[in-house]
């Protein structure tokens, strides 16, 4: 049965696609034959018919041309333009099936839950529509399922798991590399089907950026959250695809409304790829970022919508990864080998060297040497882009956790591309990385383990010049050590007050230092004795060390 299914599935791919390319090539040959115009219909413009292809394929095709539409260095602007309904305008379902799916989810159909429910949806996806509600004066999001979407997606999700078994039993090596993309596919797309995986993300984004002003995760109303329905808070603003719509269009209404909540597209990118860093800091990070996704809030503020492919990223990997970004921007190729080499996996087929020598050769193309420095002429889309086909040729094959990474940092740089056109990505993402790498060294100079390390360190030091000082006074009193006072009135009172201070600080410090000694204090910092033992050693010895300092200079 499984198997009937994968091959009509197929069938149906086959069937639409050539049924589309037939028109496009009639649409050809009306252009080589006008008189064809007159007794043919009309035909559908290349971009427009792109995008009607997804659609009639359904499923997971739908969310590959979502991909595209983000892509201006692969697809022209028109075709990209067309290809940005399937963001939010793909064909809506009835709201019956939003009723019936509210009364199997949660036993109660919307009108019970909700003061106000808008039976129009406000954005249509491929998996499923929002539509927006109120309940106790709070304006809500509330994201139904669609009623087919499981079989749809099931259908080609048992077909890319026929071709992945088929590739293995064949050994088909020369496209290995689609085994990984497509069993992270799989995996996500499963995820994606559960709407309360998307609320436990976004229940710990939000979590992780409670400190950081310029984003904003919506809260998620539990009690209404199943498996097909999901309930959040709604962010007032427009989406960057609206914008971006704005922009095609020339719409003057909206541009004011932006201009008088403080919009300014360039500080808009620096928080996006701001936020994109600090939340791959945390290890989880929204993983699907075009434009239907991400809000314009007043103050240049970012905010989050749909969470439902999310990445984990250890911390390993995503240190290596800002490594890997901060070499990129620099030109330091070394740099960019080692950092991906650490975060992929290299066996006796990998081709190392081959690695290293396409690498060099394709930095021919990336950078330009401008006074003895290498600047980027080429985006970071295609850059990585670059790497990631080296690395299929070379075997060197990176951790899917690293593979999401990469492709939302390529959304996001198209994304950029789009609307800030003269935001200099490179730049930005040079002294982000460069920051966060710098903080990461003086954290780690300063974490609790290194300060242990320097207070067992002192204690010894304090234990042996107490042992020093004790021997030292020792040898005074068994007169080994001839000792000659003398007493002058050239020093004046001032000095014998800093000297007898001198002498009350020292012995502060002696009797501390063998008080640590002698007692065994635990090394642990806190509320306890040691922390004030060292405590008042540390004061009492940059004291003694500052009376000293001026009874030399006096001197």
């Amino acid at each position: 049965m499984t198997f009937w299914l994968s091959l009509c599935r197929l069938i149906h791919i086959m069937a639409v696609i050539i049924k589309h390319a037939l028109g496009h090539a009639s649409g050809y040959l009306m252009q080589l034959w006008p008189w064809l115009a007159e007794r043919l219909p009309q035909t559908l413009p290349g971009p427009e018919r792109l995008r009607i292809a997804f659609e009639d394929i359904g499923g997971t095709f739908i969310k590959f041309g979502q991909m595209l539409a983000l892509q201006p260095d692969i697809l022209s602007l028109e075709y990209c333009n067309a290809l940005f309904n399937l963001l939010d305008r793909v064909a809506p379902f009835d709201y019956t099936h939003v009723e019936r799916t509210f009364v199997e989810e949660i036993g109660r159909a919307p009108s019970e839950i909700f003061d106000s429910f808008d039976s129009q949806p406000l954005a249509t996806a491929s998996i499923g529509q929002v539509h927006i509600a109120s309940l106790g004066g709070r304006k809500l999001a509330v994201k139904v399922q669609r009623p087919n979407v499981e079989t749809d997606f099931a259908g080609d999700i048992r077909l890319m798991t026929a071709i992945v078994s088929l590739i293995k039993r064949l050994r088909l090596k020369f496209v290995y590399w689609m085994i990984e993309p497509m069993s992270e596919f799989i995996t996500w797309t499963k995820e994606e089907l559960d709407y309360r995986n998307e609320a436990r993300y976004m229940e710990q984004l939000k979590r992780n950026a409670q400190n950081n002003l310029n984003e904003q995760v919506p809260e998620v109303l539990l009690d209404y959250t199943t498996r097909r329905t999901l309930v959040t808070e709604f962010l007032e603003g427009e989406t960057v695809l609206a914008y971006l719509r704005a922009l095609e269009s020339g719409d003057e209404v909206m541009f004011r409304r932006l201009k008088t909540s403080g919009f300014n597209p360039y500080q808009v990118a620096r928080n996006i790829i701001d936020n994109f860093l600090g939340d791959v800091e945390h290890g989880m990070f929204h993983a699907d970022l075009h434009p239907a996704n991400l809000m314009i809030l007043p103050g240049n503020v970012v905010g989050y919508v749909d969470f439902g492919i999310t990445g984990v990223i250890s911390q390993y990997s995503r240190k290596n990864l800002i490594t890997l970004t901060l070499s990129y921007t620099r030109g330091d190729l070394d740099g960019m080998c080692e950092a991906f080499f650490k975060v992929s996996a290299i066996d006796s087929a990998s081709d190392v060297e081959g690695f290293r020598r396409g690498l060099q050769l394709l930095a021919n193309s990336w950078y330009e040497v401008e006074r003895k420095k290498r600047r980027l002429r080429k985006n970071f889309t295609l850059v990585m882009l670059d790497m990631l086909r080296l690395s299929r040729r070379t075997s060197i094959w990176p951790e899917r956790d690293v593979i999401k990474y990469i492709r939302s940092a390529i959304a996001i740089d198209g994304l950029i591309t789009r609307f800030a056109p003269g935001f200099d990505v490179g730049r930005h993402l040079e002294m982000s990385c460069n920051n966060y790498l710098q903080w990461q060294r003086r954290r780690t100079m300063f974490t609790y383990d290194t300060l242990l390390s320097w207070a067992y360190s002192s204690k010894h030091m304090m234990q042996d010049g107490a042992f020093r000082a004790t021997s030292f006074l020792q040898r005074i009193a068994a007169d080994e050590i001839p000792v000659k006072a003398e007493i002058g009135a050239s020093g004046g009172d001032a000095d014998d007050a800093l000297r007898q201070r001198a002498m009350q600080l020292g012995a502060v410090v002696l009797t501390v230092s063998l008080l640590i000694a002698l007692s065994g204090a635990r090394l642990q910092f806190g509320i306890n004795l040691f922390t004030a033992e060292v405590m008042l050693v540390t004061f009492a010895a940059l004291a003694l060390l500052r009376i000293v300092h001026r009874l030399t200079a006096a001197g």
